[in-house]
């Protein structure tokens, strides 16, 4: 079982660190439960990462937290839609 961690992570370990990938990126869009906003630990890490960001757009997803993708698959889905379309 640890054989597809130990890949995750090597392949995680192996990336260009976060900010340099930031810094090449054209357009970046940040997407966040409303519920996460400012807490630990989803929330500060998204504010960490926004702080990096700074031309990053940001999408709020009401009501939501962490688990978006399981509890509000369409609306998460119709913003992915939206964004890939821009």
């Amino acid at each position: 079982m640890s054989g597809p961690l130990y890949a995750e992570l090597g392949a995680l370990n192996a990336a260009p660190p976060w900010d340099v990938v930031a810094r090449q990126a054209g357009h970046v869009d940040l997407i966040i439960g409303q519920c996460n906003r400012g807490t630990a630990l989803y929330g500060t890490s998204f504010d960490t990462v926004r702080q990096h960001v700074a031309h990053a757009a940001v999408h709020e997803l009401a009501d939501q937290g962490h688990l978006a993708h399981l509890q509000a698959p369409a609306e998460l889905g119709h913003l992915l839609n939206n964004l890939a379309a821009i």
